[in-house]
């Protein structure tokens, strides 16, 4: 039984270290090769900090979108069983099963100046391929069903009986949702935003091909990786990619803080009430 413990300890360990810890150890040593100073400089030109930019806007906007329409999604994928809800369920999964650079395609058909959609909006002022609208629809159609499988499991948990009271009781749809929903589903929420921000900031297939990558204007930071790459600028790829990986960690690490103090302000609630039962 040690025997078998030890070889599988071993195996994970040998797996983790080449599959993660020398690829990234590779990343950190290129990006670094030249000291902090060209690190400094590779990750301040103007072009990369705008691709940063609108890496972090995009994706705060992604994720606020997303959170928000996947939390309605979600309600009524479990809420209202049917036929079409179920298709539906399955439909939710799509951005998921096809690669990128094909949901890339897929809106540039649809949307394309050639496309009758494409020509309508045309028509009434509005751009989407090629333009920065274009990466927000991109995020939004690949970044959705995180959010939605995110928050499904948590409404699940919901109880139906205290919205019938509180709508019996003549409670306004918003107190229902700030006063029993929201707070349920406080922890889902978070992981929802979380990770819908973290899976934009490094989408890539679909953007590089409806944004036409052009810099200061519709680059994103991995469709600035790899123009980097392309021009073999491996120092430049590698001090971009750590940033990126950076703003991501910030991300994770401001949703485990935020779980933390929502976790204490509900134990601090808990021990409240039951401090007040026994004082009465």
């Amino acid at each position: 039984m040690r025997l078998n413990r030890a070889a599988l300890f071993s195996f994970v360990s040998v797996a983790l270290i080449l599959i993660f810890v020398l690829p990234l150890g590779a990343v950190f040593e290129q990006a670094f090769a030249g000291g902090w100073g060209a690190f400094a400089q590779a990750v301040t030109s103007p072009i990369a900090i705008r691709a940063f930019e609108l890496t972090v806007n995009f994706s705060i906007l992604t994720a606020c979108l997303n959170t928000a329409m996947g939390l309605l999604i979600a309600i009524a994928l479990e809420r209202w069983k049917s036929p079409v809800s179920f298709a539906l369920d399955a439909i939710i999964d799509l951005p998921l099963a096809i690669p990128t650079a094909v949901s890339g395609l897929m809106l540039v058909l649809l949307y394309g100046p050639v496309s009758p959609v494409g020509k309508w909006l045309s028509s009434h002022g509005i751009a989407i391929i090629y333009t920065r609208l274009g990466i927000l629809v991109a995020l939004l159609f690949v970044t959705v069903p995180y959010a939605v499988r995110a928050l499904q499991p948590a409404i699940q948990t919901l109880d139906r009986r205290q919205e019938e009271a509180a709508w019996v009781l003549g409670a306004p749809t918003h107190r229902v949702w700030l006063t029993i929903i929201l707070p349920v589903l406080r922890h889902a929420v978070g992981s929802a935003f979380v990770l819908t921000l973290t899976r934009a900031m490094i989408e890539f297939g679909s953007v590089v091909i409806v944004s036409g990558s052009k810099p200061m204007h519709t680059e994103v930071a991995a469709v600035y990786i790899y123009g980097l790459l392309e021009n073999y600028d491996q120092h430049g790829a590698a001090a971009a990619a750590v940033v990126l990986m950076l703003l991501c960690a910030v991300a994770i690490g401001m949703e485990a803080r935020l779980m933390m103090l929502l976790g204490k302000r509900r134990s601090t609630a808990w021990i409240r009430s039951e401090g007040e039962a026994n004082h009465v």
